[in-house]
């Protein structure tokens, strides 16, 4: 054993980089003559397993499909000299944007998606013109690009010699349940890993218009896979195989994926990883309808009701984020208290916490109470253009008619997953990361009743700064700040092969003394990326295209 130890340590391996097609690319240099070291190329069979990451809301850049031009691109967030001006930038132009200049541009049915984003491949080792021609420029940079360069980089070198490489010899054989896993998984084997070293390991992005439904969007991945994926491979001299691909997915893009393989019936997927998906929706999208976003993000997010009513409440993509009617078993998550935090009663004696029978979409989504998404008050925020006679007279109606295609989609994939799905979620407890988890009106009964539905924004409500209501808070819950445990936990009860649940209500070693992640950022925790890892090889193990199979 020594001896072949000493004889790898006389290799010398020639560096691998990619040509502008992401075909491997060697480049050699000569050496002096006392280095007799033996020049290794390590070369792999042609036959690849795409990877394909699917952002969350927003997170997709967006443009006008007649113009071309640039609608939505958000500021990367970085202390680079290009992000800071674009940061300025953004800022100057959604600050002065009101509701109905908003509404007139993030229109669902006017917008594509804007692969002209800015690129950083990172350690993926890919040329800059190669990531882009696999979608990178078409989201977020700062947001999701390091998980893609890092998901190439460690899925570029698995295995040589038939020895476990670099991280995989010193993390990636680790037990699941180090890292939070709750269903029982075993550790990966050197044998599965060199089973899935056999193939290439591509890393695609497929952003998606998030104003438009989850499931337009999922027929949109769908042919984007099938046209741009998979025909790259095809369109190979000689052909390269490559018959399906493992999505890994980010918040809503968990949606778009559970869409994509349980609705439109998508097969050419081999699996799934779920990153922090709202798998049972999030109370947050109420609070935001409500009073605006919070911090930084208000000025472009929306800074009031108005703002973030006029584009929501027209998006199916972002009103499917509500909380589902199986979110928590169907319990209450919105309660009407009086100024001692008791939850009042309506006229026929009913308490006032909804929704009382499992049906958020009649009780809360197109309730025009003052207590409902949309009050009556906020219809004139539902369309803002106007005709001849004025205003258009039945926004209320066709917001309804979306309503009843968001229950829709609620009902039929609920509780539907790819059968190789891997999950994890961020589990921080209330204290330390503020997650979402019940809605709170509050004040005195009567002004409860007669409120105005006039929120000043910033992610405040109240009827008037000085007086006793109502007040909009929230509940606190475990979670990631955004998606709670409830939410996160769904896939895992729903029977999914692997659930990993990051934080300090997290089991294993990697969670002792570690508190969880926040939600945009959970794909810079390493618990996150070792989980997406672990999944990527174990659903790596189905795939049966490689030469030597046949």
């Amino acid at each position: 054993m020594s001896n072949q130890h000493n004889e790898r340590d006389e290799e010398s391996v020639i560096p691998r980089t990619r040509d502008l097609d992401g075909r491997p690319l060697f480049e050699t240099h000569l050496t002096p003559t006392e280095d007799t070291r033996t020049k290794v190329i390590e070369t792999k069979l042609p036959a690849v397993i795409p990877i394909v990451f699917l952002p969350g809301i927003m997170g997709t850049n967006l443009k006008n499909k007649k113009t071309g031009d640039s609608v939505w691109r958000p500021p990367n967030m970085s202390l680079n000299l290009a992000d800071i001006v674009g940061v300025v930038a953004a800022l100057a132009t959604w600050g002065v944007r009101g509701p109905k200049k908003r509404q007139q541009i993030l229109k669902a049915d006017d917008l594509t998606v804007d692969d002209g984003g800015s690129v950083d491949t990172g350690q993926s080792g890919l040329h800059k013109e190669t990531a882009r021609k696999r979608g990178w420029g078409s989201v977020l940079r700062t947001s999701y690009n390091p998980v893609m360069g890092l998901l190439e980089a460690r899925t570029d070198r698995v295995v040589a010699d038939r020895k476990p490489q670099g991280w995989w010899d010193s993390e990636g054989l680790r037990s699941p349940s180090d890292f939070g896993e709750e269903n029982g998984q075993p550790a990966l084997t050197e044998a599965e890993l060199m089973n899935a070293a056999r193939y290439d390991f591509d890393v695609w992005c497929a952003g998606y218009n998030w104003l438009q439904s989850n499931r337009q969007s999922a027929e949109d991945v769908k042919q984007y896979i099938e046209n741009t994926v998979l025909r790259h491979y095809r369109d190979q001299k000689p052909p390269v195989p490559a018959e399906k691909v493992i999505l890994v997915t980010h918040s809503m893009g968990g949606l778009v994926a559970r869409a994509l393989t349980n609705l439109v019936g998508y097969e050419k997927v081999l699996g799934v990883v779920h990153g922090v998906q709202p798998a049972t929706g999030a109370p947050a999208i109420y609070h935001h309808m409500r009073a605006g976003y919070e911090g930084p993000e208000q000025l472009i997010l929306g800074s009031n009701a108005g703002e973030v009513t006029a584009v929501v409440a027209n998006s199916a993509g972002a009103l499917e984020l509500c909380p589902t009617f199986d979110h928590r078993s169907g319990q209450p998550w919105l309660f009407l208290q009086d100024a001692q935090g008791n939850v009042i009663s309506d006229t026929e004696g009913l308490p006032c916490a909804y929704p009382r029978a499992a049906n958020p979409y009649e009780e809360i989504y197109k309730n025009p109470a003052w207590y409902g998404l949309v009050p009556e008050q906020n219809t004139k925020y539902l369309d803002l253009s106007t005709n001849e006679d004025g205003p258009k007279t039945n926004a209320r109606g066709t917001f309804n008619f979306l309503i009843d295609h968001v229950e829709a989609f609620h009902r039929e994939f609920a509780g539907q997953y790819h059968p190789e799905t891997y999950a994890h979620y961020g589990a921080d407890s209330a204290k330390a990361m503020h997650s979402w988890q019940d809605l709170v009106w509050r004040g005195n009964a009567t002004a409860l009743w007669e409120s105005d539905h006039n929120a000043n924004g910033n992610g405040n409500y109240r009827r008037r700064p000085l007086g006793d209501g109502p007040e909009l808070t929230r509940v606190n819950g475990a979670g990631d700040g955004t998606v709670s445990v409830f939410s996160g936990e769904a896939p895992r009860d729903a029977g999914v092969k692997a659930s990993f649940r990051h934080g300090q209500m997290g089991n294993g070693i990697a969670n002792v003394d570690r508190k969880g992640y926040d939600h945009q950022g959970s794909y810079n925790d390493s618990r996150a990326q070792w989980a997406s890892l672990y999944g990527i090889m174990k659903i790596a193990q189905l795939a049966d295209w490689h030469p030597n199979d046949q």
